[in-house]
């Protein structure tokens, strides 16, 4: 039985496949295997890739099929939409302060971070190299993105004090929505996502909050995403931060608040009545103060809730660790509160949705783009496959209808050159044509010797059962 059909496609998108992966080009192909799409789980399908986007879905095998089929003996699951990240720090170990915060503020003036994160980070992506730091931990993180199943990030740092914001690197491996998505034409900073690091003045000024104020009023921005109440409930300056949001006019259904920790429920229900989403991301939150955001409360008041991992140092490395994370914390605290399914929902549909980007992304449908990921796992339960997965499940990810990254035997399939990598003991491979900085060998290489000048040690690209950390 189909599906459904997609007939036909832009003619230039092969322009924004090239542009979007530099060498690495989108190859017609059908992978099979379980298919999980927004109706149904199609147990044994057939997912048709052309020209980088979903044509077809079906439950019997095309009899035409243009370019290879792949058995993947897996599930196939549309890839992760990560609206909340700060990939450019994602380089740095793993910090725990030495006791729970009252609020953003309190940690990010605390000595010991600067030194550890705050300091070299901001330095090491101003750094005046042609580009070349920049781009070897954009590579480094993106990467670290992907074998999670990320395919779409959110929060690469805009460097202040440059011509040019962020180097062309970042069009390049996952789709950077901030920056270079390939979703609005060639070039960097096309883009209609707006980040915010706060409503006080220390993170947004009068200049920029106007600015922002009138983007969305003439719809160049589609969505602003805006840290608010990021700190313990009883902390005064977080609870104060939803009436500074209000008052600069920016509560509504164009905007999607991130953390909300300090939220009470007259807050979700003015959110839920504005159309205003929330964007939770517990591991952080528990990391830094011991609490997270109330998120029954707000699931209760019908707020729309995504999820996401907030950075490496004291969140999770990435979306599918985000998932592992939050479902224990679902059933062991919050009594059941999210099932698999919604779990999984809230990294894909629903952020897709909150970005104004599900017609593109965040589903496996005919019409959108092929960026999805195959996951090795019990294939009779799907969803809980996915929140229980380890690292090394992950043996796909395509992005575009480009593989980025997968197993020997997945990305074999594809006439590409590739480079090995060790992934929790399990040897996978990247597709060497779509790295944006060199080599992954080479790029690791560089960027320990930068951090061992700071007399640190980079951060591991996942937080495998058993290792030290």
């Amino acid at each position: 039985m189909r599906v459904s059909v997609f007939g036909r496609w832009k003619p230039f998108f092969f322009l924004l496949v090239l542009f979007f992966a530099g060498s690495a080009t989108a190859q017609d192909l059908v992978l099979s295997g379980v298919i999980v799409t927004p109706d149904k789980v199609v147990d044994k399908g057939w997912l048709v890739i052309k020209g980088g986007q979903i044509f077809s879905i079906v439950e019997s095998a095309p009899d035409h099929a243009s370019g290879p089929t792949i058995d993947t003996n897996g599930i196939i699951f549309p890839g992760f939409v990560d609206l909340h990240d700060h990939p450019m720090y994602n380089i740095f170990k793993r910090w725990t302060p030495k006791a729970k915060l009252k609020n953003r503020y309190e940690w990010r003036d605390l000595p010991e971070y600067n030194a550890l994160i705050g300091r070299p980070g901001g330095e090491l992506q101003r750094r005046d190299d042609k580009d070349q730091t920049f781009c070897d931990i954009d590579e480094f993180v993106e990467v670290k993105a992907l074998i999670g199943g990320t395919t779409s990030l959110n929060g690469i740092s805009g460097r202040r004090g440059f011509a040019q914001p962020v180097p062309n690197c970042v069009s390049g491996l996952a789709r950077n929505l901030d920056w270079a998505s390939g979703f609005y034409g060639m070039g960097v900073g096309n883009e209609h996502l707006e980040n915010a690091l706060g409503v006080t003045p220390r993170d947004l000024n009068d200049r920029e909050s106007q600015r922002i104020s009138e983007e969305l009023l003439n719809k160049k921005i589609d969505q602003l995403l805006i840290h608010v109440a990021e700190g313990s409930s009883s902390d005064t300056e977080s609870t104060v931060e939803f009436r500074a949001l209000k008052g600069l006019g920016f509560l509504g259904p164009h905007t999607a608040i991130i953390h909300g920790v300090a939220f009470g429920s007259d807050d979700f229900g003015e959110m839920r009545m504005s159309g205003t989403a929330l964007i939770w991301s517990p591991r952080s939150n528990m990391e830094l103060y011991g609490s997270t955001a109330n998120v029954a409360e707000a699931f209760r008041q019908g707020v729309t809730i995504a999820i996401a991992p907030d950075w490496s140092p004291t969140g999770s490395t990435n979306t599918l660790a985000e998932l592992r994370y939050a479902s224990q914390l679902s059933q062991g605290h919050l009594s059941g509160l999210f099932s698999d399914r919604a779990l999984f929902e809230m990294a894909t549909a629903v952020p897709a949705r909150i970005a104004s980007i599900s017609d593109k992304v965040g589903s496996l449908r005919p019409g959108l783009y092929a960026d999805l990921f195959v996951l090795m796992g019990d294939s009779s339960h799907p969803y809980a496959a996915l929140t229980h997965a380890k690292p090394e499940d992950v043996h796909l990810v395509l992005v575009g209808g480009i593989p980025t990254y997968g197993s020997e035997r997945l990305m074999s399939a594809f006439s590409i050159k590739t480079e090995p990598l060790e992934v929790c003991g399990k040897k996978m491979v990247l597709n060497s044509g779509a790295l944006t900085a060199g080599t992954f060998a080479d790029v690791t290489g560089r960027l320990k010797s930068d951090l061992s000048s700071y007399q640190l040690e980079l951060g591991p690209l996942e937080e495998c059962p058993n290792a030290v950390q």
